[in-house]
């Protein structure tokens, strides 16, 4: 190779390195877009939770099935009903 050659070589080397870092650059900025859209994701994980736990507590209506249902454990355990609570009614259909 003669010292042109090897010149324009190096120089074509450089300057595609010089543009392919650019262009990574370029889509690391554009990538900076996400962070408040992820930080929202994690930030919604809390309030999905709480909502579930709301769902879960019974409804004021629901106090006379509620003690129906323990009567009837009660009876089936031999227990009084003092000594268990129920948290949770899943209907099942």
């Amino acid at each position: 190779m003669t010292t042109v050659t090897q010149a324009g070589f190096n120089t074509l080397l450089g300057m595609g390195t010089v543009f392919i870092v650019l262009i990574l650059m370029s889509f690391i900025i554009r990538c900076f877009k996400l962070i408040p859209l992820i930080e929202e994701i994690i930030s919604k994980k809390p309030e999905v939770e709480a909502e579930k736990t709301k769902e879960s507590a019974l409804p004021a209506e629901d106090t006379e099935i509620v003690a129906v249902i323990a009567a009837a454990v009660a009876a089936a355990e031999g227990v009084a009903t003092d000594s268990f609570v129920v948290r949770n009614i899943k209907r099942r259909v």
